[in-house]
């Protein structure tokens, strides 16, 4: 690439590097959710009572994990408010998190976006010559405002993920 200043070439270097992991990630987070969607069917208890063309298909339980839905009736809401979970489905009263150490694959997720956004945001602002103050201020900012904004929908996709894999609680009380 002539006319490219060396600054340029690293902003564009870093930016297809992240782009090709991303890239790479969801392919394998595709893979992981169908393999498990598979194991659910040979290994759950529950997926006996249930039958195979009743499960939901995977387009279905990301759009629901897209729109903050139960994954198991599309009809409940997994948050309360931006921050809190519910503890259960309001509608098939499945429990969406029954161990206390399920927050940490949310928070992995946070973490990979606002981490991704910041560089995004860094190889910009390298490539189109930015100070150093400028580069540092608006990553800073770009990464705290992007792990804070995905929140909602980190919950949700793990919620999905625990759901497929058979970790997502039984309906311990049908609400009314």
């Amino acid at each position: 690439m002539t006319g490219l200043t060396d600054n340029q070439t690293v902003a564009l270097t870093i930016f297809l590097t992240i782009t090709a992991v991303g890239m790479l990630t969801l392919i394998a987070v595709y893979l992981m959710v169908g393999m498990a969607w598979q194991d659910y069917d040979t290994q759950s208890d529950s997926a006996k009572a249930r039958s195979i063309a009743s499960r939901p298909s995977a387009a279905v339980l990301f759009y629901r994990a897209i729109t903050r839905k139960c994954p198991n009736c599309g009809r409940g809401k997994i948050l309360k408010s931006y921050f809190q979970m519910n503890s259960q489905c309001s509608s098939c009263g499945s429990v969406f998190w029954k161990n206390e150490g399920e927050w940490t694959g949310p928070m992995l997720i946070d973490f990979i976006f606002a981490l991704a956004a910041s560089l995004y945001t860094w190889a910009a602002l390298v490539y189109f010559d930015f100070s150093l103050t400028a580069q540092m201020i608006l990553t800073g900012l770009i990464a705290a405002l992007g792990g804070v904004l995905v929140m909602p929908w980190s919950r949700s996709l793990w919620t999905m993920f625990l759901f497929v894999t058979g970790e997502m609680g039984a309906a311990t009380i049908k609400p009314e």
